[in-house]
């Protein structure tokens, strides 16, 4: 006969995740100066978040000192804890890019999001993984908007980024490649097997 501990354990499963946001790159260069980033953790219903922060804030950056299209380096620490019992919902982390302008307005230079890495069904797994995320600009939907655009200096924002999480909510969106953001998260699992989950 199993014991209550044993009975509790096995009800859901943990899942460690660290890392950090690396870098930005624009192929192009930016439209601007100084380059920051505010990045979400997001997860389904199932999941609940143990220890860490949700929600963070990059210091500005710049790669003025370079070339244009040199990677402008963030080095922003990720340590996050979830415990679930369905793997649905898998955690997704989404990040908001800015930067401020010559005139020092603050404007959107893009949106991007990554899955969290999924890996093997062993019972306490680790995997580390290297990811690169397209930076997707929102465009302006008229000439008009575009024309506000270039003369206050600011871009086109979405009211809720997590619509990007959704495919079916960005049917219609008008957006653009812009860059790419590089992100190092290592994951470890534990308890998956105890549940009869196989990745």
């Amino acid at each position: 006969m199993k014991s209550s501990s044993s009975t509790a354990t096995a009800s859901f499963f943990n899942l460690y995740i660290t890392g950090q946001i690396e870098s930005v790159t624009f192929p192009l260069g930016p439209e601007a100066t100084e380059i920051f980033c505010r990045y979400e953790a997001i997860a389904g219903k199932d999941w609940e978040l143990i220890s860490g922060l949700r929600n963070g804030i990059t210091q500005s950056a710049s790669n003025r000192k370079s070339d244009f299209n040199q990677p402008i380096a963030f080095n922003m620490p990720i340590e996050l804890t979830y415990q679930s019992t369905n793997p649905f919902g898998w955690p997704q982390i989404l990040m908001c890019v800015y930067g401020t302008t010559h005139c020092g307005l603050e404007t959107s230079l893009g949106y991007c999001r990554v899955h969290v890495p999924v890996f093997g069904g062993n019972n306490c797994n680790r995997v580390s993984q290297m990811l690169k995320a397209p930076i997707l600009r929102a465009r302006c939907s008229n000439m008009m908007s575009d024309f506000i655009r270039w003369l206050t200096g600011r871009n086109p924002e979405l009211k809720d980024p997590r619509v990007l999480l959704d495919n079916m909510k960005t049917k219609g969106l008008s957006t653009e490649s812009y860059g790419e953001m590089q992100l190092q998260l290592n994951v470890i699992s534990r308890g998956v097997a105890h549940l009869g989950f196989e990745y």
